[in-house]
């Protein structure tokens, strides 16, 4: 959420029990009819121009905060809601509810407005624009034992990568598949993440169930995946059986200059890209160029690599997203 969408939601969320005067709760629900106010919860409003405004992942942030509003005291918001609160990108569609952690002891029962995990709360976590946090590695943790692994992979490449990168691009959506990429910068703690954090959380995590499959999201991240279309890209792989690539390998092009490549399948001279729209379209990849000025230059970049003997790949989150597709297309392109 940019700062002065953020400030916009402090100023103006609504909550209605604190509306004392009948006067002022009749006018306020007239302009809730009329949808100048939109419900988040019942009884938490906010203007409609602020919720319009803001992508998916901004939402479910929003969400969040008029969660933490609407309870009054501190929660340890966990899961989906952490992945947003960190700015970690997200497959599928974000949750309508807030996630929470609370002691194994409370009872397992959800609201409307909450999902509550009885997994305990951690001892370590942390504060993000005022709002309390499991740590990254108990998010990834969480996700890696709760959700799909395509997703759960996503997150923890994301997570392994902020490493070394203590500003993180605030999220939008993908139209097409509803995955998270990024645009814009916001702060977050710096992290010093690997692989054995995670584990260490995930065996301090009382409920066993979805163990398995956890350490094989851990085993199977890698930071050096730069986007979740490459992280989906790289599930996807797998699950085709196709030879793993190598990541993130730099190359000389014909006319001497170097580049980075997204996969690099040795054997066969063949690199891959994953080429979402992000490319051409995200403020920080464009780097101050237009989409026209990057489109031309990844041409160049193109020809560079083919002129130096190197075939190439490019695909995007349709393909990204299906084994069966990205292989027919990438063994139609030379892999063997």
């Amino acid at each position: 959420m940019h700062d002065t969408e953020q400030q916009a939601w402090r100023d103006n969320v609504v909550l209605a029990r604190d509306i004392d005067s009948p006067g002022e709760r009749s006018e306020f629900f007239t302009q809730a009819r009329r949808g100048e106010f939109t419900r988040i919860f019942r009884g938490v409003h906010v203007p409609t121009t602020v919720w319009l405004a803001l992508g998916p992942d901004e939402r479910h942030r929003a969400i969040v905060k008029a969660a933490a509003a609407f309870a009054g005291r501190e929660l340890v918001f966990s899961h989906a809601s952490a992945v947003g609160v960190w700015r970690l990108p997200w497959i599928g569609v974000w949750p309508d509810r807030a996630h929470v952690t609370v002691p194994t002891a409370s009872g397992g029962r959800s609201k409307k407005m909450f999902v509550r995990h009885t997994t305990g709360v951690p001892e370590e976590i942390e504060h993000i624009e005022g709002i309390a946090v499991t740590t990254i590695a108990r998010t990834v943790a969480d996700i890696a034992r709760t959700q799909p692994f395509g997703c759960a992979v996503t997150v923890a490449d994301a997570a392994l990568r902020r490493t070394t990168h203590p500003l993180t691009r605030v999220s939008t959506t993908h139209p097409l598949t509803r995955v998270s990429t990024t645009h814009s910068f916001t702060e977050v703690p710096r992290t010093g993440l690997i692989q054995e954090d995670i584990v260490r959380e995930l065996q301090g995590i009382p409920i066993r169930q979805g163990v398995a499959k956890a350490l094989r999201v851990i085993g199977f991240a890698d930071a050096r995946a730069d986007r979740p279309g490459e992280s989906m890209s790289r599930v996807s792989m797998m699950a085709a059986r196709l030879p793993p690539p190598e990541l993130q390998v730099v190359l000389a092009g014909a006319t001497g200059r170097v580049w980075t490549v997204d996969f690099f399948w040795p054997i066969v001279g063949l690199i891959g890209e994953f080429d979402g729209q992000a490319k051409y379209t995200d403020p920080v990849f464009l780097r101050g160029r237009t989409p026209e000025q990057a489109l031309s230059d990844e041409k160049d970049r193109e020809d560079d690599l083919r002129a130096a003997g190197y075939d190439m790949s490019r695909w995007g989150w349709k393909l990204a997203m299906s084994p069966n597709l990205l292989r027919r297309h990438l063994m139609a392109a030379g892999l063997r």
